[in-house]
C-alpha cells in the first residue's frame, strides 16, 4: 500500500502536538477544514500553508519533500461525499428523534465528508428531487450534441 498524503500529514502533526484547533490558529486555516484535509477529504493546501506547517512541526528536508510530493499525487478519500460513520444515527432511532430530527443528523453525516470547495476531483452532485436543474443539465446536454453535429 502506497503513502497517502493526508495519512502523512497527519502523522507529521501529531508527533508535534494533538491539539489541532491550536495548529489551524497557527497556520491561519479554520479547523474544520484542516481536519477534513487530514482525513483526504479537502486536497492538500497551498503550498504556503504547507511550508508553514513544516516549519511548525519541525519537518526534516526529506519529510518536508515527501510532504510536497504527497501533495502533488493527492486523490481524495473514498469517504468523500458519504455519510461520517461517527454521526449517523441508528434507524431504531427514528421512533425516539423523529423524523424530522432524524433527517437533520444524516445531513449532518454527509456534510462532515463533504468537500469545503470544489476541485479538479470534486464537484457538487445536483441536489436529489430538483427536477428544475436536471431539466436544465439535459437541454445543455442537447444543445451541446446539435452543435457538435
Amino acid at each position: 500500500m502506497s503513502l497517502e498524503f493526508h495519512k502523512y500529514l497527519k502523522d507529521m502533526r501529531v508527533r508535534y502536538t494533538t491539539n489541532t484547533r491550536k495548529l489551524s490558529l497557527v497556520l491561519k486555516i479554520h479547523h474544520t477544514a484542516w481536519s477534513k484535509i487530514e482525513r483526504g477529504i479537502n486536497p492538500p493546501p497551498k503550498p504556503k500553508i504547507l511550508k508553514l506547517f513544516s516549519r511548525v512541526v519541525q519537518c526534516k528536508s526529506y519529510e518536508e519533500v515527501e510532504l510536497f510530493a504527497l501533495a502533488k499525487r493527492w486523490k481524495p478519500s473514498p469517504n468523500t461525499n458519504r455519510p461520517h460513520e461517527l454521526l449517523i444515527p441508528p434507524a431504531e432511532a427514528i421512533p425516539i428523534l423523529g423524523e424530522r430530527e432524524y433527517n437533520r443528523r444524516m445531513e449532518a453525516a454527509y456534510e462532515a465528508n463533504k468537500p469545503d470547495y470544489e476541485h479538479k476531483h470534486y464537484k457538487v452532485l445536483l441536489p436529489v428531487g430538483n427536477s428544475e436543474s436536471a431539466k436544465v443539465d439535459q437541454e445543455e446536454e442537447v444543445q451541446t450534441i446539435i452543435h457538435a453535429s
